[in-house]
């Protein structure tokens, strides 16, 4: 068939429509996309891999129940139960209030206290200001099924009761047995804290709405703060806006100074990168709404200002009777044993039914308010609060909940939703490992706190791994140089300790290490004050951890040593009688081998 030619046509030469350019899509942009979809591939797996066995362990647990009661029979009403045991009234339905409610609601008469009737996993929140549907993710209703639940505002704490403000405006006494207090904190930044004014979750999501409809009409954000809040707030910001001008103003040298320094270069390299400008020893003098003072009259201005200097403790209860048990920060004060103490440190009197516990409490030296943290109070706290009901000896703050005396440091700082940086102790991750870690604590937080089988138990494991982890292969960071050195007891008579005593010395990279012979008077007592025999057949390490002997002695002592002795420490992860059975062979012969 023959082709007929198209006609040109013959006037003016026509011109080509122009199109858009459109730059194609570089390696990096294309890797970037591929990434967070796999992040997020990633997380909806494992979530629904948890999901089913949440769904297997309730079938479980709820059969397992009806074939008890068929078996063993009812033979008291539970309402005669419950009036029959003491009365336990918590106060803050947060990390530290339900990690007791869930402890102590099998045993003890339960009532859980708080402004609002939900749990918000405030660590998420942040992304909540340009996603404010993610609240679903982040929230449930509070407990009800094994605990009384109360909604109201504490407005004061007696010996034997609390007095609350209930929605309507009138005031009311909860009497108790014993009293856990885990009040919490406040934050300049409306809404990261919830408030009074929203007592349910249709309230707390309007005022999520609202702070993201306003976020969403600024073309500049200034944050002053320079911790894991501001970190987190302006990730959020320029990952929804990239377009959108952010200002980051701290007072400390670098960002999140109380945590390890690789959290805080790798923060600030992921901000930097995305255009944020940060500005580094600049305090603080007046916050306004749209502009911050800086000591010596400097003005920054932006559309919103986001103040992010710290979450002063909510002790506004705690004013009355307990003022003197109040310290400069308003925080409770607080003795080794989590019970409210004067300035001495000495347990206040009347009190002793009462323990605090998280925000609201003044911890140790070193330790930071993390929800983590305020779990670890909830443990010793629930513990000694069965221990005070049975006449028992009360256990000391951390050692009784993680068996040493530092608790563990674990964090999680988020930069969006696909990147972040992860840190246990002194191990710091970053990268997308820290955005699916962060997403699957928030998952199991909020399972836990609504007593699903699956988060419950996946936090208990967690509690466990990551108190056995601090006590063997990643212990915390060393203290400050003003707190006690470690002691280490040798037999002075053995040349083999005395070469390993030469050898430290050598090598005592922290120079912490003090040395004193088994046989002498000090070592003596020594081994005396911590229920030690005197045995040389082992070396003895006192630490922050306590006393060890043998294999675990000889391997935290190397831990204090420089590179690459200090590795060794890794051994530590070995069964210890698989480790004590070398270390007595060796002991055995020592003196016949070395003299």
């Amino acid at each position: 068939r023959r082709r007929i030619p198209r006609q040109m046509p013959t006037g003016p030469r026509a011109e080509k429509p122009s199109l858009p350019e459109t730059a194609p899509p570089s390696f990096m942009s294309t890797f970037s996309i591929l990434r967070k979809g796999s992040v997020d591939a990633t997380c909806g797996l494992i979530i629904t891999l948890l999901s089913v066995v949440d769904v297997a362990l309730l079938l479980v647990l709820s059969l397992s129940q009806t074939v008890a009661s068929l078996f063993k029979g009812v033979t008291r009403s539970s309402s005669d139960l419950l009036l029959s045991r003491p009365s336990v009234v918590v106060v803050g339905g947060s990390f530290s209030g339900l990690w007791a409610q869930r402890a102590l609601s099998d045993s003890y008469d339960v009532t859980l206290v708080d402004f609002k009737d939900y749990f918000e996993y405030t660590p998420g929140v942040l992304r909540l200001f340009v996603q404010p549907s993610w609240l679903s993710r982040l929230s449930g209703p509070l407990p009800r099924r094994r605990n009384k639940l109360v909604v109201g505002e504490v407005v004061a704490v007696h010996p034997t009761e609390i007095t609350l403000r209930t929605a309507d405006g009138e005031e009311a006494q909860i009497p108790f047995d014993y009293l856990l207090l885990g009040c919490g904190s406040s934050y300049a930044a409306a809404p990261v804290k919830a408030s009074p004014r929203e007592p349910d979750l249709p309230s707390r999501r309007r005022s999520w709405e609202e702070a993201a409809a306003r976020l969403a009409r600024a073309s500049s954000v200034l944050i002053a703060g320079g911790g894991p809040v501001a970190v987190e707030l302006a990730a959020e910001v320029l990952d929804a806006y990239p377009s959108v001008s952010v200002t980051l103003v701290t007072s400390g040298t670098s960002l999140c100074s109380g945590l390890p320094a690789a959290v805080g270069e790798a923060t600030a390299r992921w901000l930097e990168l995305r255009g944020a400008a940060l500005h580094y020893s600049s305090r603080v003098e007046s916050v306004r709404p749209d502009s911050v003072t800086l000591v010596g009259g400097q003005v920054l201005s932006a559309d919103i200002v986001y103040p992010c200097m710290g979450a002063p403790p909510a002790s506004a209860p705690l004013e009355g009777s307990l003022a003197s048990q109040l310290d400069e920060r308003r925080r409770l004060r607080l003795t080794p044993q989590l019970q409210p103490a004067e300035q001495n440190g000495s347990p206040a009197s009347g009190w002793s039914r009462v323990f605090g516990m998280g925000d609201v409490a003044s911890l140790p030296a070193g330790e930071l308010q993390l929800g983590h943290t305020a779990e670890l109070n909830a443990h010793v706290a629930a513990e000694n609060m069965r221990r005070s009901a049975a006449g028992r000896p009360l256990e000391e703050y951390p050692r009784g909940a993680v068996g040493c005396e530092r608790s563990p440091r674990v964090f999680c700082v988020s930069l969006g939703p696909h990147d972040g940086v992860v840190a246990f102790n002194g191990l710091v991750l970053s990268g997308a490992v820290a955005a699916v870690t962060k997403r699957i604590l928030e998952w199991t937080k909020v399972a836990a706190c609504a007593e699903r089988p699956v988060g419950v138990a996946f936090w208990k494991f967690g509690d466990a791994a990551s108190a056995w982890l601090s006590m063997t292969v990643l212990p915390p960071p060393p203290p400050a140089p003003h707190e006690p050195k470690v002691i280490l007891l040798f037999d002075g008579v053995c040349l083999l300790c005395s070469t390993f005593v030469h050898f430290l010395l050598d090598h005592n990279a922290d120079q912490r290490i003090h040395f004193c012979a088994l046989q002498s008077e000090p070592g003596k007592d020594i081994l005396t004050r911590h229920g030690l025999p005197l045995d040389v057949s082992t070396v003895v390490l006192i630490d922050e951890c306590g006393a060890h002997v043998r294999s675990s002695a000889a391997l935290r002592t190397l831990r204090h040593c420089g590179a690459p002795y200090c590795f060794l420490y890794a051994l530590a992860a070995l069964p210890r009688p698989l480790r004590d059975f070398g270390y007595r062979m060796v002991a055995a012969s020592r003196y016949r081998l070395f003299g």
